[in-house]
């Protein structure tokens, strides 16, 4: 699926659960007049990962680089990149965008974005994560999208500062426990605590500074699993 379409599906899928009810079933000439509910007002948590503006300050030919690390109680540490690379802005500031998510055997092949608006990397991010749920506990993906989707409505967000090329910038802070208290969680209790975290400024080239999720380990001070995706720099800097 392309970098677009999991863009859609995502934030259709988000919305969903907000839609107005439906008209009765009668004849357009009959049809009474109704109030229509008006659209969900996205959080502030929504926006910026779903439906952010984000790449507006990223000229073409630039190159996102972003760390990623992954370490965990009973596993090796794995370190890696993720690129994303402007090959076109068009003059209403849509960009063409491709991208190189890891490599080797944890290579995600997100196809080129034509005409997009915006950072696709945290959804990217979030739809490797549901992938790796989903295998870890034998669940299905479109549980745990859905758990995600009604987090990022309750999310919380706050300012913080964040450090960037030696220096603090404002930033906002997202986090969320999609899995807290959830009524099934006895089927994938080991990541029923699971939190996220996601790092934005205005200052950080691409909007998204970092992404960080975490599994506790009962019983031990080292996470079960622990990840990162970090922004590194961008080719050709400022």
């Amino acid at each position: 699926m392309s970098a677009s379409a999991t863009r859609t599906a995502l934030l259709a899928a988000l919305l969903a659960a907000g839609a107005a009810t439906a008209a009765p079933d009668v004849t357009p000439a009959a049809a009474p007049q109704v109030d229509q509910e008006p659209a969900p007002k996205l959080t502030q948590a929504q926006q910026l990962v779903f439906a952010n503006d984000l790449m507006q300050k990223v000229p073409a030919g630039s190159v996102l680089e972003y760390r990623f690390t992954r370490h965990g109680k009973d596993l090796p540490d794995y370190q890696d990149r993720v690129t994303v690379t402007v090959t076109h802005v068009a003059d209403d500031g849509k960009r063409d965008l491709q991208f190189d998510f890891l490599s080797d055997g944890h290579h995600l092949d997100f196809q080129p974005a034509t005409a997009y608006r915006g950072n696709p990397v945290p959804i990217q991010f979030l739809e490797r994560d549901i992938k790796e749920l989903a295998a870890a506990t034998e669940g299905a993906s479109g549980y745990f999208r859905n758990r995600l989707r009604a987090a990022f409505a309750k999310a919380q967000s706050e300012p913080v500062k964040i450090p960037l090329g030696g220096q603090e910038v404002e930033g906002v802070r997202i986090t969320l426990k999609p899995y807290a208290g959830d009524p099934n969680s006895a089927r994938f209790k080991d990541y029923a605590d699971k939190g996220y975290e996601f790092l934005f400024s205005e200052q950080v080239p691409g909007g998204l500074y970092q992404i960080s999720t975490r599994v506790p380990s009962a019983g031990s001070d080292a996470p079960l699993i622990e990840e990162q995706l970090t922004f590194d720099h961008r080719n050709p800097p400022d």
